[in-house]
């Protein structure tokens, strides 16, 4: 089972999208809601960090998302590698939704990872 071996992985590779017109507090509150006591760093127009999953995958189970969550990982897969686009304004009201193109950028998650 997938969420099986998102259990295992405690880390997450983190890019956030922060377009000029963004409050830069907003995004990080928005990236501190699904995981809080991590450290990013500005590079250009993107928030860049690394981060603890441990509140990522308890929203998992609250919101009862971890099913879309595992197809989406399976397929973005690539090599060793799946990456996950999170919800900036779902992040901020603390929901994890994935993104589907919103004009407001994205939450990138990249995660160690093998298909089932």
């Amino acid at each position: 089972m997938t969420f099986e071996r998102l259990e295992q992985i405690v880390i997450g590779h983190i890019e956030a999208d922060l377009l000029p017109t963004e409050d830069r507090k907003k995004v990080l509150l928005a990236l501190s809601n699904l995981f809080p006591d991590s450290k990013f760093k500005k590079e250009g127009y993107r928030l860049i960090g690394e981060a603890d999953l441990s509140r990522f995958k308890e929203l998992l189970e609250k919101e009862e998302i971890r099913t879309a969550i595992e197809a989406a990982l399976d397929d973005n897969l690539a090599g060793e590698k799946a990456f996950l686009d999170l919800n900036k304004t779902a992040a901020l009201a603390g929901r994890v939704a994935i993104d589907e193109s919103s004009p407001f950028g994205k939450i990138r998650l990249q995660v160690p990872w093998k298909k089932a």
